[in-house]
């Protein structure tokens, strides 16, 4: 058993209208789930993604309106990256974001592929990579990004830590498999998981990421389902990997790691999926709720900025 990928990468945020138009008007993605942190229902946590909410094509962010901006560090998930079908994509976006002012890299090569690195207004940062995804996605139509160059979903995420070894046999742990040569000498490690990579970089210095807004919480990979994800419970047990259980979070369920520097780990189910309590065709439109909060509804929306 093996995982098939990123399931989704969850971040933070204190402004969260700035947030909502960064990530649907400057990039083009879809707001498919509008819902709270559910260990804390006075946050948003809002889900971003293709327009029908594929698993593995969506990053996430908790609003926490008083964090402090992260300080940047090791032992960290550093960078986000999301897939575009072409270097011509590449191209659009780089011209796009000149026009709206956002911060980027160029384009370079990196870790065998062509990507282009970028922040948003927190100083999140991000990439776009030139890597098309064996997944059935839906770009979300935006009117001023044409649908050839729309981002697909999210192809890998990049971690920092003192160590990269004990991070590399953590991924292979969950079926993770090393690109190419991977040595005690090596300081950096393509490890790709199911259609996805983790991007594994050591940097072995004192100073240690500090979490804030713009920094990244956890990240999550795919499994199908339940019993696929008991088998990594079990896998992860079995080496005395710190871990949450198997939580419902009524969209999946999943698995939380604490795992090499602290950095946290989820594991996720496909399923049931963000239709599950609302149509496809609205998804994001209101406010949505797992049951056990619904005759909290009022009381959570008093502490909610609207977003439309």
């Amino acid at each position: 058993m093996t995982v098939k990928g990123i399931h989704h990468v969850s971040s933070i945020t204190r402004e969260i209208l700035d947030n909502h138009e960064f990530y649907t008007d400057i990039l083009g993605l879809r707001l498919v789930k509008k819902t709270v942190n559910q260990d804390d229902t006075s946050m948003y946590h809002l889900f971003y993604a293709d327009y029908m909410g594929t698993p593995g094509a969506d990053i996430t962010f908790f609003e926490i309106v008083n964090a402090p901006q992260y300080q940047s560090g090791t032992n960290s998930i550093s960078r986000t990256y999301f897939r575009v079908p072409t270097r011509e994509a590449l191209e659009f976006f780089k011209e796009r974001f000149a026009d709206e002012g956002v911060y980027h890299e160029g384009i370079i090569e990196q870790f065998g592929r062509t990507i282009m690195k970028f922040e948003d207004n927190e100083r999140q940062r991000l990439a776009l990579i030139v890597e098309q995804s064996d997944e059935h996605t839906t770009p979300n139509d935006h009117p001023e990004i044409p649908n050839e160059y729309a981002i697909t979903s999210i192809g890998a995420v990049e971690v920092t830590v003192q160590y990269i070894k004990p991070m590399v046999q953590f991924l292979e742990l969950l079926g993770g498999r090393v690109e190419g040569e991977f040595d005690d000498d090596a300081t950096e490690a393509v490890v790709n998981v199911g259609n996805g990579s983790v991007y594994v970089i050591e940097q072995r210095n004192s100073q240690l990421e500090k979490e804030g807004y713009g920094s990244v919480h956890h990240f999550s990979l795919r499994v199908d389902d339940e019993d696929a994800l008991l088998e990594m419970k079990q896998k992860v047990d079995q080496e005395n990997w710190r871990n949450s259980g198997i939580v419902d979070r009524h969209y999946f369920k999943a698995l939380y790691i604490t795992t090499v520097g602290n950095i946290t780990v989820e594991i996720s189910t496909d399923g049931p999926g963000f239709d599950v309590d609302e149509p496809v065709e609205s998804l994001g439109e209101n406010l949505s709720l797992p049951p056990k909060f619904e005759e909290q509804r009022d009381f959570i929306e008093t502490y909610l900025i609207p977003i439309r």
